[in-house]
């Protein structure tokens, strides 16, 4: 008799549940733009049936995550109505969220100029409680040239990469990017008449001048980490900050 009533409250609580994504009406609610996250996927709920949802949030407090089916209706749903794999899956799928989360993931940068150079001075501390293994900063110093002569500005940006590695939970890593340039530019110009140049403690006459072309200007920098895998793709966040 107990046995036929825990099979009676399962498919009760399966057919309420097709009947939420499939048909009924359900608030919507606003999800973080996670663009990453939001591939629709294949699930199997514990009576075996099979649905195709979008996951677009989760809620700590309450342990449910937010679905969306293919006919476009939202439910908040708890992982249990799934099976192990995808119960699996939903784990990564948290600790992917809490990655781009800068919230969970802080990331912040602090601009240094040295000798007509600039790099950055880039810190990330993990808030949350999840490990991140084989983390890859790519970083893109963004950088123009106010052309004089074009009057135009040309995009000069320097890459770069530094591999962080492993990143502990509530630990905090702190590297540098590789230093730009960021100063006026020039190129020797003919002059018909000689021109006087002096040089140390003695003069020379040359009809080769430096003439000021431009300038360099180092406007931010935009910085692409590579971290965790989510159903086999992995996750990039990517944080811009100017000047």
């Amino acid at each position: 008799m107990l046995m036929k009533t825990v099979q009676f409250n399962r498919a009760f609580i399966c057919g309420l549940l097709m009947a939420v994504l499939l048909g009924a009406a359900v608030m919507p609610a606003a999800a973080e733009d996670f663009s990453q996250l939001h591939t629709p996927r294949a699930f199997t709920l514990s009576n075996n049936q099979t649905l195709t949802l979008k996951v677009l949030d989760w809620n700590e407090q309450r342990k449910r995550f937010q679905v969306e089916s293919e006919a476009g209706r939202q439910s908040w749903i708890s992982p249990n109505h799934f099976s192990n794999e995808d119960q699996a899956y939903l784990k990564e799928w948290i600790a992917a969220k809490w990655f781009l989360s800068n919230d969970k993931l802080y990331v912040s940068a602090r601009r240094t100029e040295r000798s007509d150079h600039v790099s950055y001075d880039v810190s990330i501390q993990n808030k949350t409680p999840v490990d991140y293994d084989q983390v890859l900063m790519k970083y893109e110093v963004q950088r123009v040239l106010d052309n004089y002569e074009t009057e135009e500005l040309e995009n000069i940006s320097v890459p770069g990469k530094n591999f962080i590695g492993r990143i502990n939970a509530g630990d905090r890593r702190d590297f540098k990017t590789q230093p730009v340039k960021a100063a006026e530019t020039y190129r020797m110009v003919y002059t018909p008449e000689p021109v006087r140049v002096t040089s140390g403690v003695g003069y020379t006459y040359t009809n080769e001048v430096p003439r000021k072309t431009g300038k360099q200007k180092v406007t931010g920098v935009r910085l692409l980490f590579h971290g965790p895998k989510l159903g086999g793709v992995q996750i990039i966040k990517e944080v811009i900050i100017e000047n």
